[in-house]
């Protein structure tokens, strides 16, 4: 999964209570991306797609929670996949490193024939910051119930500004 980020808002708590790192500056306040996706299912072919997302990084002591949500689209398989989930991530900047952990759950579709139940995703990654650019990489794993949609997405990331 190929993420930029399009947007990244300065901290909104006092500069003295967040390190100032740009693993921090980076997860602290609205954070947007814009994610291209390969797709690999447990079985067929595979498939591509794309997410945008947004969260909200809340410093909690070491880490950084962050609420969100995620709009994605994929075609996979000759079929639209469509969801629209509440996100939550957890970071724990480590200087420049920044390991997460992220899940969502919300509705989900599928057409060709229609189909739909809950969507869920749930995997994480690493991020390294390089002043106002990061590279990482994320795993994640998908699916909709009552579905036969379930894959991973595996991939770098790249993300501008922080």
């Amino acid at each position: 999964m190929l993420f930029a980020g399009v947007l990244r808002a300065a901290p909104v708590a006092a500069a003295d209570t967040i390190p100032n790192t740009a693993a921090w500056r980076a997860n602290t306040g609205l954070v947007t991306g814009l994610g291209f996706a390969v797709l690999i299912p447990s079985e067929g072919n595979v498939g591509f797609g794309a997410d945008f997302s947004a969260r909200y990084g809340i410093p909690a002591g070491p880490v950084i929670l962050a609420p969100g949500g995620l709009i994605g689209g994929y075609y996979l398989q000759s079929r639209f996949i469509g969801a629209l989930m509440v996100t939550g991530r957890a970071t724990a900047p480590l200087g420049v490193l920044a390991p997460f952990v992220e899940a969502g759950v919300g509705p989900g579709l599928l057409t060709n024939p229609s189909d739909g139940g809950a969507a869920w995703r749930a995997g994480g990654g690493l991020d390294l910051y390089l002043g106002v650019v990061t590279l990482g990489v994320e795993v994640d794993y998908q699916a909709i119930t009552g579905t036969p949609f379930k894959a991973w997405t595996i991939g770098p990331t790249i993300g501008i500004g922080g």
